[in-house]
């Protein structure tokens, strides 16, 4: 596979996100260059966590750093790729924010516990429980990068009330996206 040279974030509502994305099944020096090149899209941005399909590339495959959150000089860089959660239990709401969503942010409620299953760049499986309700954060985001390999997106968890708050500035999006790509792009079924 050839990956892009030059990353951005998608914004909503682009038509990758809304995709399913591909299983990686090559694990080299190209896959690992473009990981590197995921961080620096992220640190960029100032987020914690980026799925590839918000760069455009749509294969299973998140980066972490849920440290940047807390200080700069902390590093908890972390890869899954393929990744698949197991026996997950249990609910927990956290307020949540999208690199793809500028500007927005809602309470959205998911499994407490859980565990994730994955790949890591050289191919080797990897294993992790969680528990965001004793205060593992990385779950949260986790749970969410994993969507984003779903085709989903953090406001399909949110309720139609919650929505209504938020549909303003969705709008924006969708016409900022109407404009600079001459299409509707994926919007929000509501």
């Amino acid at each position: 596979m050839t990956y892009p040279t030059t990353l951005r974030v998608l914004a909503y509502p682009a038509p990758v996100l809304r995709r399913k994305a591909e299983p990686v099944t090559v694990f080299d020096a190209d896959l690992a260059a473009f990981v590197e090149r995921m961080y620096q899209c992220m640190y960029d941005a100032k987020g914690v966590g980026l799925a590839a399909p918000q760069v455009g590339v749509s294969i299973r495959c998140f980066i972490t750093d849920h440290t940047q959150r807390e200080a700069k000089d902390l590093h908890d860089r972390r890869v899954f790729i393929n990744p698949r959660i197991e026996d997950a239990e249990g609910e927990e709401t956290y307020e949540e924010g999208c690199l793809s969503f500028p500007g927005i942010y809602a309470k959205v409620t998911r499994p407490n516990r859980f565990t994730l299953v994955w790949q890591d760049l050289t191919g080797a499986e990897q294993r992790q429980q969680f528990d965001i309700e004793a205060g593992d954060f990385l779950g949260v985001v986790t749970q969410h990068e994993f969507d984003h390999l779903e085709g989903k997106v953090f406001v399909d968890h949110l309720s139609p009330a919650q929505l209504t708050l938020l549909r303003r500035k969705l709008r924006e999006l969708e016409t900022d996206w109407k404009a600079e790509h001459g299409n509707a792009g994926a919007v929000l079924r509501r």
